[in-house]
């Protein structure tokens, strides 16, 4: 009896599935598999399971002492929506859950459950668990039992886990229920490679691994809207698609939408099986011994014109053919097949934009990587800088917001592109000026960008926003009494600055109007006093480019706004308590975007003589790093019970703790809302260290690794788990924290600093940017758009999310802006060219080109910054870095294999003469001699572990060349 005939969309021909033979046969051959692989106990399984009516209603792992339950409450694994027809007539929807004649068989010893559904038409499903040791194997059997054929046009399986999220994360107990109960989804969807695993928010505790059987391929999914601040929605997954996948025209998909046509008595088989692993190399393992590819790639899944990636397939089949999207667009090499059955390629794509790799391997066999091409990274950095200064910025004195940088619309009619407060495009008030936040993440970007490429149009595009839209009125002087640098944080800073509703005196902000107090959020304060910060740094390198403040103005400002982070917040009440977006204690209690920016401000001030104000915001610091560490068991949320924004300042917490060290103290401050003092008088290294790995876990946790798609590679998950928006601001700044932990802390550190570098890479994929050859920019055409950035990333063909400008979007970008700035200036604040002789690639350079000389090392930094240059040869570290100028464009950094020796060219980015400063770490001990430009300049010690910092005098003219040898 044949298999039925598996059909793609209406408009392709029809064509027999690879797997087209008896349905006997297959059935022989999983049936073959079960008894061959899996032993027949069911009490020797770790699955602990109960039944209910419609199948699976409890799902855990025996051994589990948590007893984390994998199915949301209420809900039953084994439900399966069909469409079908006969011959040319309308598709019949049915879901089994629905259907009320079913009958059922189960045999709880041996860990069995079966139920049949008749669907109608003749059609029948027959659907089996099967408990076989640790699989747990669910087989649906489609029999078609009437007189004429029978069109299969969906076949979908809803996936009820638990990754909803409970309310009222304030409180311990539900925090802990969260991070140790509630489940993070990882999901590649992918053909035959098609894959699910599931695994507790904190990263602890057992992994299940959903994969498909043989014959089996995954080619779609969908997702409801979820509540976007507690996880939630429908999560499908499709064995076939074409009756909503090909119906739906709205938005592109990469994968085909296949039917099946049964014939009068044909049936066939479908199923998944699930597995536990204990880590993401279990579940590696298990991918490679489930007959599928285990995929590695440098330096990600985003990877600029100007370099290339390398792909590592490891698959127990014969790995047939890597055929390109665009032939005449890629190069393939066949590097050679390493020990373990490791097959490493090298691709270079000359074509911008989506680019798809499909792996044909194991008799038929498919699977798909996809890749985004960009410009070169220098190119993107310069580009989206020019576009915010000339298209993003309201110039108009009689606007009170006048100097705002704002939301950038690519779906608008020309000339009304440009957001605001009189032209919201259907945002909410608030979003005008980029996100949340008033302060927007533009500025901050802006001035990291003219931080390492200063450019005098740019830096009075930011003075201009900073004496017109922020000083005075956004946020309140220095002379303005109380809450002197209080910043506004609501719709709209202008209400709530003039409208005299709440006086100040009375600290109260009051939910549902305006509130002259309404100064809380602090995500605010982290983003103005970074901006000070890095407009302290530019007035200091140029001070010819500034003119509204000098660098001693600037830094003032910082710490102004600095300390107000930790006092104005901390003084106001909200009467009727607080929402979720704003908090009085967060300065201390959660983590908060660039507030890491506190560490160089301090320093900056000591380096100034500004003792006793670095003495403030260090002791303030400490307050929060100490809260961490030891009065919060999970301090990761952010003002989302499951949010990936806290990982930046949780690793620079660890990180702090385990180089500065901390002190003893008694009742060291109050928690004035809950009268609770903190003191502690036990300080613990292995605390600290303990941590660390806490928080790299739970950053792991929500971010794509094993899911070789650009889109989820590298990209934390937001929403709390949901497959809709990836790609967001976190994606670079909680993956600069995983490629940092790399690099310093990690004894193995080759799988970090891929997934975090992979990471930082991966949110430029949003930048529409191009050449007049591909028409400006993959998602939106034209050049007045080249240079616009999506705010995330949509995954599903077509869809909505919480924003309004994704009610109805297509796959992609979004089509406007806002906080992925705060993203892309992580990027340009933290780039760097790493080089690693790893395991499975040899040696690299991750940001780089690189070539061996005898016994030296030659790498040409492409990193888009080219300011720090990292090594890494088995245990032997080096780190350098410049504070100011940059490594000269395409010329090499050329070390020793032993680091004793390094040679580069400085390029001046600087006018005038100055001095920029090179800080070395993990040179072998022993004295070092500077050269510049051949002359002997200075000599220094270096010790093992120890940074040494060398000054070089610089004219802007030169190109000096330095050599740092040992004696």
């Amino acid at each position: 009896m044949p298999r039925g005939e598996k059909q793609t969309n209406a408009s392709d021909d029809r064509h027999i599935d690879r797997h087209g033979t008896t349905i006997g046969y297959l059935s022989a051959i999983v049936a073959m598999a079960i008894v061959h692989v899996l032993p027949a106990n069911a009490a020797e399984s770790r699955f602990e399971l109960r039944f209910g009516p419609k199948g699976i209603t409890s799902l855990r792992r025996s051994d589990d002492q948590q007893k984390v339950e994998f199915l949301r409450s209420g809900a039953s694994l084994g439900d399966v929506v069909l469409r079908f027809r006969a011959g040319t007539g309308p598709w019949q929807e049915v879901a089994t859950a629905d259907v009320p004649d079913q009958r059922q068989e189960r045999n709880r010893d041996a860990g069995e459950f079966a139920a049949k559904h008749d669907l109608g038409d003749g059609l029948t499903l027959s659907e089996r668990f099967v408990l076989r040791g640790d699989v747990l194997l669910w087989t649906m059997r489609l029999r078609n039992g009437s007189e004429q054929a029978l069109q299969i046009g969906d076949l979908a399986v809803p996936l009820p886990m638990n990754t909803d999220y409970p309310h009222g994360f304030d409180k311990a107990e539900v925090k802990q229920e969260i991070f140790t109960r509630r489940l993070i989804r990882h999901a590649f969807i992918s053909g035959d490679g098609s894959f699910l695993f599931w695994l507790p928010v904190g990263g602890v505790g057992p992994h299940l691994v959903m994969t498909p059987i043989e014959g089996t391929q995954l080619e779609y999914f969908t997702e409801s809207q979820s509540n976007y601040a507690h996880g939630g929605g429908r999560y499908t997954v499709f064995i076939h698609s074409a009756a909503s996948g090909a119906a739906e025209k709205r938005g592109t998909w990469r994968q085909k939408h296949t039917s099946i046509r049964l014939a009068p008595g044909q049936e066939v088989v479908y199923g998944f099986e699930l597995r536990w692993a204990d880590d993401y190399e279990g579940i590696r393992n298990l991918l490679y011994q489930t007959g599928r590819v285990d995929v590695r790639v440098v330096p990600g899944m985003v990877v600029p014109k100007d370099l290339f990636a390398l792909c590592a397939l490891r698959t127990k089949h014969q790995l047939v053919d890597v055929v390109p999207e665009f032939p005449e667009q890629t190069q393939i090499d066949h590097l050679g097949r390493k020990q373990g059955g490791m097959h490493i390629y090298k691709v270079r794509f000359s074509r911008l934009g989506e680019n798809m790799l499909t792996l044909r391997y194991g008799g038929g066999r498919h699977v798909h990587l996809e890749f985004f091409v960009t410009q070169p990274l220098e190119t993107l950095i310069k580009k989206r800088a020019r576009f915010i200064a000339e298209k993003q910025q309201h110039r108009d004195p009689s606007k009170w917001y006048d100097g705002l940088f704002s939301l950038w619309d690519v779906r608008m009619p020309e000339g009304q592109n440009l957001l605001g407060p009189d032209n919201l495009g259907g945002q909410h008030p608030y979003a005008v000026s980029g996100s949340d936040d008033p302060s927007n993440s533009k500025c901050l970007y802006l001035s990291e960008k003219s931080v390492v490429y200063p450019d005098r149009k740019q830096v009075a595009a930011l003075e201009y926003f900073l004496e017109h839209f922020v000083w005075g009125k956004h946020q309140r002087t220095a002379e303005e009494k109380p809450f002197p640098f209080g910043i506004y944080g609501s719709d709209s800073w202008f209400s709530n600055r003039f409208a005299k509703r709440d006086p100040l005196d009375g600290a109260v902000s009051r939910p549902g109007g305006h509130s002259q107090c309404r100064m809380w959020r602090t995500f605010d304060y982290t983003t103005y006093f970074a901006l000070y910060y890095n407009m302290y740094r530019i007035a200091r390198q140029n001070p010819g480019m500034v003119r509204y403040l000098d660098a001693a103005g600037y830094l003032r400002r910082a710490f102004g706004t600095a300390r107000a982070f930790f006092e104005v917040p901390y003084s106001i009440r909200m009467e009727g308590g607080w929402s979720f977006t704003g908090w009085p204690d967060w300065a201390y209690t959660i983590g908060n975007f660039h507030e890491k920016y506190l560490l160089p401000i301090i320093d900056a001030m000591e380096e100034e003589g500004l003792r006793s104000e670095a003495d403030y915001l260090c002791g303030q610091w400490e307050k929060k790093v100490k809260y961490f560490l030891y009065d919060e068991p999970y301090p990761f949320i952010s003002e989302m019970p499951v949010d990936s924004t806290a990982y930046e300042s949780s690793y620079v917490i660890a990180k702090y703790a385990l180089r500065h060290g901390l002190k003893l103290d008694e009742r060291l401050w109050q928690d004035k809302n809950s009268g609770k003092w903190y003191s502690h008088p036990r300080i613990d290294p292995a605390v600290h260290e303990a941590f660390l790995r806490r928080q790299l876990l739970a950053n792991l946790a929500c971010r794509g690794w094993l899911e070789t798609s650009y889109y989820h590679y590298g990209s934390d998950f937001r929403g709390c788990g949901s497959a809709h928006y990836t790609l967001s601001y976190m994606s670079q700044m909680g993956g600069w924290s995983i490629l940092d932990h790399g690099l310093y802390f990690e004894d193995k550190p080759a799988e970090l600093i891929r997934l975090g570098y992979g990471s930082m890479l991966s949110s430029w994929a949003l930048l529409n940017a191009g050449t007049a050859e591909s028409d400006y920019g993959h998602w939106y055409p034209g050049q007045r758009h080249d240079g616009a950035v999506g705010w995330g990333f949509f995954p599903q063909k077509f869809g909505h999310d919480w924003n309004p400008a994704t009610k109805g979007i297509p796959r992609g970008a979004w089509p406007v802006d806002g906080e992925i700035d705060h993203g892309l200036a992580a990027y340009v604040e933290t780039a760097r060219t790493v080089v690693i002789d790893d395991p499975v690639f040899g040696l690299i350079a991750y940001g780089g080109t690189l070539q061996q000389q005898g016994n030296s090392i030659l790498v040409v930094p492409k990193d888009g910054v080219r300011r720090r240059l990292h090594v890494v040869r088995g245990p032997r570290r080096l780190h350098l870095a410049l504070d100011r100028d940059g490594f000269a464009e395409n010329r090499p950094v050329q070390f020793d294999e032993d680091l004793a020796g390094i040679r580069f060219a400085l390029e001046s980015r600087t006018s005038g003469k100055h001095v920029v400063s090179v800080t070395i770490g993990g040179l072998p001990a022993g004295t070092y001699d500077l050269l510049l430009d051949s002359q002997r300049l200075m000599h220094f010690q270096a010790k093992d572990e120890k940074d040494a910092t060398v000054p070089l005098p610089m004219d802007e003219k030169q190109q000096p060349s330095v050599v740092i040898k040992r004696r």
